[in-house]
């Protein structure tokens, strides 16, 4: 059995490529490898994210795909223009799972899906703080920068999905466990916030 489907593998690659747009613009205008940060932050974040609900919906036993959504890949192209590049509509599409027809997920089961590429965002936003301290004390700054650049990145991701509206994780987690909801937030509210200011 496939792991990826070449549907999947094809939404992943134009999701990406969107994502790594609107999270360059509009700097990757005037500096072209600005894109190239942007394709490495935004390739971790993204991918990231939505293998981790994709291998925690596998282990429970779900078949499991990405799939884009191309209204949202329009949004983001059309409010990043819109905004000049100041927010960042970040739902290209999501990961769906199912079940064998004999039995039905468990609250457990959906929590632990649900989280999967949040923490992942927010321990990679966590990691690239750390390693832009360890670079600055090195005296390295084009690899602080990049790693904040990460930081912020996958930060936004965190927060952006925990926002519960529209089918995005933070409305389904929010609505089968607060607390977990609520913890994630902070972790990630705190982050992004420690990113923007360093």
């Amino acid at each position: 059995m496939k792991i990826f489907s070449a549907v999947e593998l094809r939404d992943i690659a134009i999701s990406m490529a969107v994502l790594c747009i609107v999270f360059s613009f509009p700097e990757s205008l005037s500096d072209p490898f600005f894109l190239l940060r942007a394709l490495l932050a935004v390739g971790v974040g993204f991918i990231g994210h939505e293998l981790s609900h994709k291998f925690a919906a596998i282990r429970q036993g779900f078949w499991s795909e990405y799939r884009m959504w191309p209204q949202g890949l329009v949004m983001a192209l059309l409010l990043a223009a819109a905004t000049g590049g100041s927010f960042i509509f970040a739902a290209p599409g999501a990961v769906y799972f199912q079940p064998d027809a004999y039995r039905r997920p468990k609250k457990a089961q959906l929590v632990r899906i649900g989280m999967a590429g949040i923490t992942f965002n927010i321990a990679v936003m966590w990691l690239a703080l750390a390693a832009s301290l360890a670079a600055g004390w090195l005296a390295v700054p084009a690899a602080a920068a990049l790693f904040i650049y990460v930081a912020i990145v996958n930060g936004w991701l965190a927060i952006f999905n925990l926002i519960p509206f529209g089918g995005l994780d933070g409305q389904k987690l929010l609505a089968l466990d607060r607390g977990k909801w609520a913890l994630l937030l902070v972790a990630a509210a705190a982050g992004f916030v420690a990113a923007q200011l360093a």
